[in-house]
């Protein structure tokens, strides 16, 4: 059952009830869980499709309770190949799914489980979770697909989520988790509509801004490790400009470089210890001006130190592997970002090289594992230790390759 192409998605409806009284009930409880407008979904008749913001690891398990039918969920392939996750995950339906690449097969699981099976499919149209609660764009792909269907396009809004449970993080923090439910799409309005204008009406139904969000509505969210790895999302020093340098320690988010040293409150507000104010109140603000900055930092060092590496971070491990087989060690050594390439030097003096040209698909998966394309072939790198980013290096590697 490791092979894709011999895997079929199904519901074990027995295994979907016993999911939905055991873990989902805990969930339900765990992280206060409120769901709101979703009385249609008691009369709506499938076959229909969910679609939802992203905003953290455990989001269809939190969903796939509140309706009435089992769920297929997209998944990313990297959970099936997850020994316990990935038993689970064929048992609910899950249908895999490859990011940032095409996937035919992806489509045909999707098509024949909505027109065959008269089935609900869910799916999350950013393509992955936010890093910093801010909605991402929802991928074109999405809306050719919504109208190859032609079915119900059931929304469900997530608020409090990403505070409950950041990307970056591996321990959740009580507060309130809000899903809004709206019935987005009819078939009549995906037959009528172009793809651009069903993108803006997916995108309005489950947009969201976390900030602004907990600016509305504000509230605590209780931890005693509110900053705890947040340089997994957060890796650029505001005030020096240094790359990979910020520690997060419980509540403390500090640049070794420079000595800047903040404080994270349960409300995601930064305040500088000492006295003064931040560079950033919000996480949001601050992913913000990194992404620009970081872009802009790869391509100057790009021209200005052609033969240099741009990033480097010792002690990884190299993995192979395809779609939702098992991973294989290649090698571990010095991982190191050029402007053409990505290379492994190992630690017995060889190098591996990756050309940027031929790399696709680069992705964060999980928490802090860059994973990465070149042609069928899935590679996966880990770092030694939990607070190195794998963030920067795929921001990294999209950053050179840019035009």
């Amino acid at each position: 059952m490791n092979a894709t192409h011999r895997y079929v998605p199904r519901n074990y409806r027995w295994f979907n009830k016993l999911l939905k009284w055991t873990l989902g009930a805990w969930l339900r409880r765990a992280y206060r869980v409120e769901s709101r407008g979703g009385e249609f979904l008691k009369t709506l008749k499938p076959p229909f499709i969910v679609v939802a913001n992203h905003v953290t690891t455990r989001d269809p398990f939190i969903l796939g309770p509140l309706i009435r039918q089992p769920v297929y969920w997209v998944t990313g392939d990297g959970a099936m190949r997850t020994p316990l996750l990935g038993k689970i995950l064929r048992f609910v339906g899950s249908i895999p799914k490859t990011k940032a690449i095409p996937d035919m097969q992806t489509i045909n699981w999707i098509v024949e489980v909505t027109r065959k099976r008269k089935g609900v499919v869910g799916v999350f149209p950013e393509g992955q979770a936010t890093w910093d609660g801010r909605s991402l764009p929802v991928l074109p792909a999405t809306a050719k697909l919504l109208k190859l269907l032609k079915i119900p396009v059931v929304a469900a809004r997530i608020s409090g989520g990403y505070s409950s449970l950041p990307r970056w993080t591996w321990k959740r923090r009580p507060g309130r988790f809000v899903v809004d439910w709206k019935l987005a799409l009819e078939p009549a309005e995906l037959k009528a509509l172009t793809a651009e204008e069903i993108v803006a009406r997916l995108e309005s139904a489950i947009g969201h801004d976390e900030c602004a969000y907990l600016e509305a509505e504000p509230q605590e969210f209780e931890s005693r490790r509110m900053a705890e790895h947040l340089e997994l999302s957060l890796f650029m020093c505001p005030a020096c400009g240094s790359i990979g340098k910020l520690k997060s320690f419980r509540s403390r988010f500090n640049c070794l470089a420079c000595g800047e040293a903040l404080a994270l409150d349960g409300r995601y507000r930064f305040r500088r210890l000492g006295g003064g104010e931040p560079a950033f109140t919000t996480i949001r603000d601050w992913d913000a001006w990194q992404e620009k900055t970081f872009a802009a930092a790869a391509a100057r060092a790009a021209a200005e130190r052609p033969e240099a590496p741009f990033l480097s971070d010792p002690g990884a491990l190299l993995l192979r592997g395809r779609k939702t087989r098992p991973l294989r060690r290649v090698r571990a050594g010095t991982l190191l970002l050029y402007r053409d390439r990505l290379e492994l030097a190992t630690h017995f003096g060889s190098r591996l090289s990756f050309p940027l040209a031929e790399i696709e698909g680069a992705n964060v998966y999980k928490r802090n594992l860059l994973e990465f394309y070149v042609g069928r072939t899935l590679f996966q790198a880990r770092f030694p230790l939990r607070a190195t980013s794998a963030r920067k290096w795929c921001m990294g590697i999209e950053a050179l390759k840019a035009p």
